[in-house]
């Protein structure tokens, strides 16, 4: 079973470029005034058309800019890292984290502030264990669990 659908043909609509004359005299302008105005939009437009591609390409100079100065600062950093552990053997690059100087700072300042309190806590263990200065008395072997002939063969060896 076949249906007949009609079929339409598309005929070409040509633009419409030219403002209608009516269209002018309809919002009280006079056809010199209005191409005038249209003129003047026009040239308004195109010198903003002129300042945008100046400005994306101002924007393009800045994105290199930012980053070849981002590049720079991360090397910076780095470097101030590795200056850092170099000067102080407390740092080492494990403990040393941040991305800014501010934060390198921050690192460093707390590995400074651990090491002060281990080394307060290991001082206070010394203070508290008391261990005698200088040797002990000078005395020779225990014999006493010697037979009298190892004594005498002890004694005649010393000799």
């Amino acid at each position: 079973m076949s249906e007949d659908k009609p079929e339409y043909k598309a005929e070409p609509i040509e633009p419409v470029i030219a403002i209608p004359e009516g269209a002018r005299q309809s919002h009280g302008l006079a056809p010199s005034e209005a191409d005038k105005r249209i003129s003047a939009l026009e040239a308004q437009l195109t010198e903003k058309d002129t300042a945008l591609t100046e400005a994306k390409k101002a924007l393009e100079i800045q994105a290199s800019d930012f980053a070849v100065l981002k590049t720079t600062h991360e090397a910076a950093i780095t470097a101030y890292k590795k200056l850092a552990i170099s000067s102080n053997p407390l740092f080492s690059a494990e403990l040393i984290s941040g991305n800014t100087v501010a934060e390198v700072d921050v690192s460093m300042q707390k590995i400074t502030d651990l090491a002060g309190l281990v080394r307060s806590k290991i001082e206070a263990d010394i203070k508290s264990v008391s261990v005698p200065a200088g040797a002990p008395e000078r005395s020779g072997p225990d014999i006493s669990g010697l037979s009298p002939r190892e004594k005498i063969k002890q004694g005649l060896e010393k000799k």
